[in-house]
């Protein structure tokens, strides 16, 4: 389960100003670290994922590929709670041309199974997007903030900027991961965002 706040952002240097706060530093972070991501969107030509809200991302982190599924997404006033499975994968290759068997001994193969079947995947969306995170250890749970700045490439040759905060909760109290929320939602004055960057594509 995956489970994170997003916030539409005007203005990445908001990113810094939390960085730099007293709430966050008295918490205790990691050191920034900035990651170069380029995401590739899968999908059978009839959009049979797409239909029973799956997503299928391959995304290149720096130079390593992850394979993830997503499914059954749940929103509200921002805050993002959806299944989801991740597998590394060592044949970049695979990046240009998936398919369900990878994920066979996870319950996220049966969800590929009954939506797409056999049908071929073919690459629908692209983004390319820096990401720059840390990790903030209240005492009471353990939560990852970063903003991502970059762009989605769509196949009509639209592209969408992508300008976001993000906050996910990684291990401990959900309610204290809530509350910090919260706090930074209030302190910036953020504006909630009920879309994810692959429902944004589509929009």
């Amino acid at each position: 389960m995956e489970t994170e706040y997003k916030f539409r952002l005007q203005d990445p240097s908001v990113f810094d100003r939390i960085v730099e706060s007293a709430e966050i530093k008295a918490a205790g972070i990691d050191e920034v670290e900035t990651i170069e991501m380029k995401a590739t969107y899968f999908d059978t030509s009839d959009y049979d994922l797409r239909s029973k809200g799956i997503a299928y991302r391959v995304r290149r982190e720096d130079d390593r590929y992850t394979a993830t599924i997503k499914w059954d997404v749940k929103v509200s006033d921002g805050l993002h709670k959806r299944e989801e499975f991740n597998l590394v994968v060592s044949d970049e290759r695979f990046a240009d041309n998936p398919n369900i068997d990878l994920f066979v001994s996870s319950d996220a193969y049966e969800v590929l199974k009954e939506a797409a079947g056999d049908k071929q995947l073919v690459k629908k969306i692209n983004m390319e997007f820096t990401r720059r995170q840390f990790k903030v250890d209240t005492g009471k749970s353990i939560s990852c903030i970063s903003v991502d700045e970059g762009s989605i490439n769509h196949q009509d040759g639209r592209v969408i900027p992508i300008c976001e905060l993000e906050i996910e909760w990684y291990y401990g109290d959900e309610e204290d991961f809530m509350k910090l929320a919260a706090l930074i939602k209030e302190k910036y004055g953020l504006e909630a965002e009920d879309m994810s960057k692959l429902q944004r594509a589509y929009a």
